[in-house]
């Protein structure tokens, strides 16, 4: 298997991994070495990739990434976020009482429900695309994604993105409001050090998000 190689200097390649820079960074893994992970942690990799995601194999693999694509939890907010939006007040709150029992449906409900009509129309796909992108280099880093493949998948979700997002902010703000719904934690503390990450990412010269425009034409992998 081919490795792939990302380089400084290849701008447009660095741009089709960079709406995963997130969670590349809360992994310890840098763009000098183009986020790759080492060849000793491979093992390690196969047990992250099935313990946070249930991918064991390349055939789990495509179905979780064609899942984050066609559906990923930017169904079940929007989902729920109708289902709360049709509701009178009185009627949200009786419901959120009836789910008061039962912790993870009370805090999704509520944490979508903080969310709903602050966001893009996109909602927080940005959430599944990052994940989609950070899932593609590192299942090519352990052993289950040809590089040039990772590549093409990482270009085509980063152009979805562009799509669905004006620019850095907005897709920072509907990715950092995806994680905490997927982590169903409302707490702040809890999201504290992603928001870290995220402003230095906003806001520092030297970062990926700084350096790179948006809108960067992204051509289709070289075969």
């Amino acid at each position: 298997m081919e490795t792939l190689r990302l380089r400084g200097t290849d701008e447009q390649n660095l741009r089709a991994f960079a709406i995963g820079a997130v969670l590349f960074q809360m992994n310890g893994l840098l763009e000098e070495t183009g986020f790759a992970w080492p060849t000793a942690r491979r093992e390690e990799l196969r047990k992250l990739l099935s313990h946070t995601w249930s991918v064991k194999d390349e055939e789990s693999l495509h179905r979780h990434l064609n899942w984050l694509l066609e559906e990923g939890g930017q169904a079940s907010y929007r989902k729920t976020e109708m289902f709360l939006g049709a509701l009178s007040f009185k009627d949200r709150e009786c419901y959120f009482d009836r789910l008061s029992s039962n912790a993870a449906l009370y805090n999704h409900a509520r944490l979508v429900q903080m969310y709903a009509g602050k966001l893009p129309r996109a909602g927080i796909a940005a959430w599944d695309l990052g994940q989609y992108v950070f899932i593609c280099r590192t299942a090519h880093s352990a052993g289950w994604l040809e590089g040039e493949r990772a590549l093409e998948l990482a270009k085509s979700a980063s152009q979805r993105a562009q799509s669905l997002y004006r620019g850095w902010p907005e897709f920072a703000a509907a990715y950092l409001a995806g994680r905490q719904i997927w982590t169903n934690q409302p707490s702040a503390e809890a999201a504290k050090p992603y928001v870290v990450c995220v402003s230095k990412l906003l806001t520092d010269p030297r970062s990926l998000w700084k350096r790179l425009e948006w809108g960067m034409p992204l051509e289709p992998a070289s075969e």
